[in-house]
């Protein structure tokens, strides 16, 4: 999108989203993918579990996030995510403070299980982790 919109294409680009349904869903869609993603919590996987030479990838991920949402929002005409869906915004800003403290928690068994993939209690809080994050999620996370 970023390459349509630095043509000179954005109008074209806002055009289909109003006019061509199969369009504007794949958009809204995206708005949906994007809204339920949180960098700071990506941020925090990476500070307590990525090596120090991969975390440029980990901020240039974030980066190309924040353009995506950037160039949804300028196709869309939306000031924010998923602004036509409040049920659905709501329902993500209800969801976070009872979701983040389990990323939280899986944060911290993944530490730990490195190198001792061998204990039982710690794969086990792993697999409770994933459960509670894709329910919280409503999807495969």
């Amino acid at each position: 999108m970023h390459g349509a919109i630095d043509r000179g294409e954005l109008e074209l680009l806002r055009r289909m989203y109003r006019e061509w349904p199969h369009f504007r869903s794949v958009m809204d869609l995206t708005a949906m993918v994007l809204a339920k993603t949180d960098a700071r919590i990506a941020a925090e996987y990476e500070r307590r579990l990525a090596s120090e030479h991969l975390r440029p990838l980990g901020a240039d991920l974030r980066e190309r996030l924040q353009r995506a949402i950037q160039a949804t929002l300028e196709v869309t005409g939306h000031q924010e995510l998923l602004e036509e869906n409040q049920v659905l915004n709501r329902s993500i800003n209800v969801r976070n403070p009872y979701v983040d403290p389990i990323n939280l928690v899986q944060i911290e068994v993944l530490r730990r299980l490195r190198g001792r993939d061998d204990d039982q209690r710690l794969r086990d809080a792993f697999v409770v982790t994933v459960n509670g994050i894709a329910a919280g999620m409503r999807n495969a996370g």
